[in-house]
């Protein structure tokens, strides 16, 4: 067809039938163009990075060297390097097989049929099973505005509570609890309710010292706070997280040790991973700390509501679609995230947050998504 034939056929044609084909050819250059690009996963709170390759080098030089004898039982050297680090006492560090199974170590010493769990909801979602394997039954608060109501954690408190659990930054709104207020609940709680507070993402929030919060263990014997490094450290994959408490006051945080401890593997690359892994660490928090506002921003600009973040993830809701359908147009612009049904709310999807080009990536996916919809 030559030049002037391609444009005789559109002369029985109006301007709307023209442009409607155009649009039309558009949209299925755009969909072939898209089948080339990867999909950028941002349902995950984990960083997606490989781990510092002297981390893996720990591990598989254990693994060649001693697999026929029992680890040290007790982490001697990681807890006195965590010790060291938080400005803490080695007994008041306890090594296990990752938070959420410190977690329910706890629930299983604490509760027993009839007794409560208070957790804020949505929250991190394994909670309700902690309880529920306790044989325990769940009191969920519902958050306002994304935020963890703390009065209402206090006036949710029965005869029957045992156990408090609150996430913070909260999983997955990303919501951050001071530690003045923190704080203040901690000294309005009853003598037979103790807490568990699950900092997974603590090291991505700037609105105050990374060991504020921990540092109320020291006035409230009935604090445990727990960490990973699954998230930030990029390691979830050995399953390893620690519980710090007061110490041998606290019977609850003794309690928590397992059998016959962390397997020698998991060990040797926590070991090497607090020995080499500042440098990574310090940098995925920078990231997230620089991306948070340039996503909030993007947001406002589109009319999507999110509270604010103090996590390497956002929580998001697009006025007039459903979690589901606005992940689905995401997905159709290759850009994954974490449907909030599963998460405790089937208005909302979760993101994650990491580096300038998925910032790019997943507000140009948005403006996609949205513009159907206008």
């Amino acid at each position: 067809m030559g030049l002037l034939d391609y444009y005789r056929q559109f002369d029985d044609m109006g301007e709307d039938e023209v442009n409607e084909g155009l649009r039309a050819r558009r949209a299925r250059e755009k969909a072939l163009a898209l089948e080339h690009v990867p999909v950028l996963d941002l349902s995950r709170t984990e960083w997606p990075e490989l781990p510092n390759a002297e981390v893996v080098s720990a591990s598989v030089y254990q693994a060649r060297r001693r697999l026929d004898g029992y680890p040290d039982h007790h982490a001697t050297a990681i807890r006195r390097a965590l010790a060291e680090h938080h400005y803490v006492r080695a007994d008041q560090i306890v090594l296990g097989n990752g938070a959420i199974e410190l977690i329910q170590a706890a629930a299983q010493l604490v509760l027993s049929e009839s007794d409560e769990l208070i957790t804020a909801w949505p929250s991190y979602s394994l909670y309700p099973s902690v309880a529920a394997r306790a044989g325990a039954r769940t009191v969920a608060v519902d958050l306002i505005d994304g935020k963890i109501d703390l009065d209402a954690m206090l006036a949710a408190v029965g005869p029957r509570s045992r156990l408090m659990l609150l996430c913070n930054p909260n999983d997955p709104t990303g919501t951050y609890i001071p530690s003045e207020r923190l704080g203040a609940l901690l000294g309005s709680l009853p003598e037979h309710v103790n807490v568990l507070l699950d900092e997974a993402f603590i090291q991505f929030q700037d609105v105050e010292e990374e060991d504020a919060c921990m540092k109320l263990v020291e006035a409230f014997p009935k604090l445990i706070v727990l960490r990973t490094f699954s998230k930030i450290y990029g390691l979830s994959g050995i399953r390893a997280g620690y519980a710090v408490g007061s110490g041998t006051t606290n019977p609850l945080l003794m309690g928590l040790t397992p059998m016959l401890g962390v397997n020698a593997l998991t060990q040797a690359a926590v070991a090497q991973a607090l020995k080499v892994g500042g440098e990574d660490v310090a940098r995925r928090r920078s990231s997230v700390i620089e991306q948070r506002p340039r996503i909030e921003e993007g947001l406002k600009r589109l009319g999507v509501e999110a509270p604010p973040s103090q996590a390497n993830f956002i929580w998001m809701r697009a006025p007039g679609l459903s979690a589901d359908e606005l992940a689905t147009r995401l997905e159709q612009s290759r850009v994954r995230v974490a449907r909030g049904g599963p998460l405790g709310d089937d208005t909302h999807v979760r993101a994650a947050v990491r580096g300038q080009l998925e910032t790019d990536r997943l507000l140009w996916a948005l403006g996609q998504a949205l513009s159907d919809t206008r």
